[in-house]
């Protein structure tokens, strides 16, 4: 072979590697990660967009984003594998793992909360049951034979409504009243439409969401009576993790809220959770990220200020992931044993 054919064959070796090159760090570069979250204007969405706006100023990966998404259904497709970063509930991974509720027909549900790893907890809000002024509804009791949205189907929220409902008033859903099968988007679109009558929601106190409606029309937040907290239905909730009674202040949503007085409420926690198998310094950056720029989070809603390193492992009820460990550890939290992932349960500090 001679000279010339000898250098053309190493010219296009070396332009091949440099091709190669090129696209490799091109992959490298930025890392895709797939987020899913509740619909617009709830806490985990306000929440999730915060993250996303910082995670991708500060870091190359870009985030794609699901939303309207059931905790319940990105809990599973978290587990699976499907999601990178999802909304995870106390109560969720408490049914996930002891295979019942809205798991009780899933064999491998145990299984698969093996999977989930948490990054950091926060307080969602209470349930909100919102009723038109105008509608006569003052108490539960009166929505017997009505139109009600208490959540999607197969959703943690839809159960919890349901009980609430029913420690009330002893209803049962399409018995006594009628459960409009929505989703969260839709479900409010309905309410706002006066398809349905009452609107069940846990979200924060004020919710973006309420306020739009109570711009448009007198509302009324219906309270849980102190007797209801001792039925079947509610103690089933109460006894659930991640649920706390609430108060919420007349007039929270200003004049179009027509309460006088404190509506009595169910409060519960959230959280985003991952996968555990995402990498581990990618879960650290992540963690860090939350906690360097919380005055971007307390920024984007009055709500999060209850995002703080003091709550961020409250009503937290499965292993954290161990990028997040490591975080947690080198801010000097104390963790619960609980709280250790099998993976790393025999590893030292830091």
């Amino acid at each position: 072979m001679n000279s010339y054919k000898k250098s053309k064959i190493v010219i296009r070796v070396l332009m091949a590697l440099c091709a190669s090159t090129v696209l490799m760090g091109k992959a490298n570069a930025e890392r895709s990660l797939h987020m899913e979250v509740g619909s617009p204007g709830a806490s985990t969405y306000v929440f999730a967009v915060t993250l996303q706006s910082i995670l991708q100023n500060n870091f190359d990966i870009k985030i794609n984003m699901t939303s309207n998404i059931p905790a319940t259904r990105g809990t599973l497709d978290g587990a699976k594998g499907n999601a990178d970063l999802f909304t995870i509930t106390p109560s969720i991974n408490y049914h996930m793992r002891n295979q019942e509720a809205m798991f009780s027909k899933m064999d491998d549900a145990p299984e698969l909360s093996k999977n989930v790893r948490g990054i950091i907890n926060f307080p969602l809000g209470p349930y909100q049951v919102i009723a038109h002024a105008d509608s006569g509804i003052t108490s539960l009791e009166q929505i017997k034979g009505r139109r009600v949205f208490i959540g999607p189907p197969g959703g943690a929220a839809t159960g919890v409504g349901a009980n609430i409902i029913e420690g009330v008033t002893g209803y049962k859903a399409n018995v006594d009243y009628q459960q409009a099968r929505l989703d969260w988007t839709s479900g409010a679109q309905a309410f706002q439409d006066d398809q349905v009558d009452l609107f069940i929601l846990p979200n924060q106190v004020p919710s973006g969401l309420i306020q739009q409606i109570a711009q448009l029309e007198d509302i009324r937040l219906l309270s849980i009576p102190d007797k209801a907290f001792e039925s079947a239905a509610v103690k089933k909730i109460m006894a659930t993790p991640g649920y706390t009674r609430m108060d919420i202040p007349a007039h929270a949503y200003g004049d179009n809220q027509v309460n006088t007085e404190t509506t009595k409420a169910i409060g519960v926690w959230n959280g985003i959770g991952t996968n555990k198998n995402l990498d581990a310094d990618l879960v650290y950056n992540i963690t860090k990220s939350i906690f360097e720029n919380l005055d971007k989070f307390h920024r984007a809603a009055k709500f999060m200020d209850t995002v703080t390193l003091e709550n961020a492992l409250q009503q937290m009820n499965v292993p954290l992931h161990p990028g997040a460990l490591r975080y947690y550890r080198e801010r000097g939290l104390d963790i619960p044993e609980s709280l250790i992932p099998p993976e790393m349960a025999d590893k030292k500090a830091g």
